[in-house]
C-alpha cells in the first residue's frame, strides 16, 4: 500500500491483508479497528471479517485498499498469480 494510503486509514475502512499465518499469503478481507499515530510510524489494526476472526497488526506493505486498486505491483499478488497460472496449465494438460 502506497505511504499516503496508509497514512489516511481511519476506523471502519475496509482492506485486503495478505495472511501471513498462510503459506501461499491468500488475500483475506478485513475492517480497520485501530489506529495509532502516536508511535514513531503508523500502526494500524485489523480484524479479518471471514474465516477465523481475529486481529492483526500487519506491515502497510502486506496491505490493499478494498477493493484492490495497487496489485499489480505486489510480489505477493505476482507470486500467487503465477502458482495459480501454473496450476491451471497443470490441471489443462492432464
Amino acid at each position: 500500500m502506497l505511504k499516503c494510503h496508509w497514512n489516511a486509514l481511519r476506523r471502519g475502512d475496509r482492506v485486503l491483508v495478505h495472511d501471513v499465518d498462510d503459506a501461499e499469503l491468500t488475500l483475506r478481507p478485513g475492517v480497520v479497528t485501530l489506529v495509532d499515530t502516536q508511535s514513531a510510524g503508523r500502526d494500524v489494526t485489523i480484524r479479518y471479517t471471514t474465516g477465523t476472526v481475529r486481529t492483526v497488526r500487519p506491515r502497510r506493505f502486506a496491505v490493499h485498499l478494498d477493493p484492490i486498486d495497487d496489485g499489480d505491483g505486489c510480489w505477493r499478488c505476482i507470486d500467487n498469480q503465477s502458482r495459480q497460472a501454473t496450476s491451471m496449465a497443470v490441471v489443462t494438460s492432464s
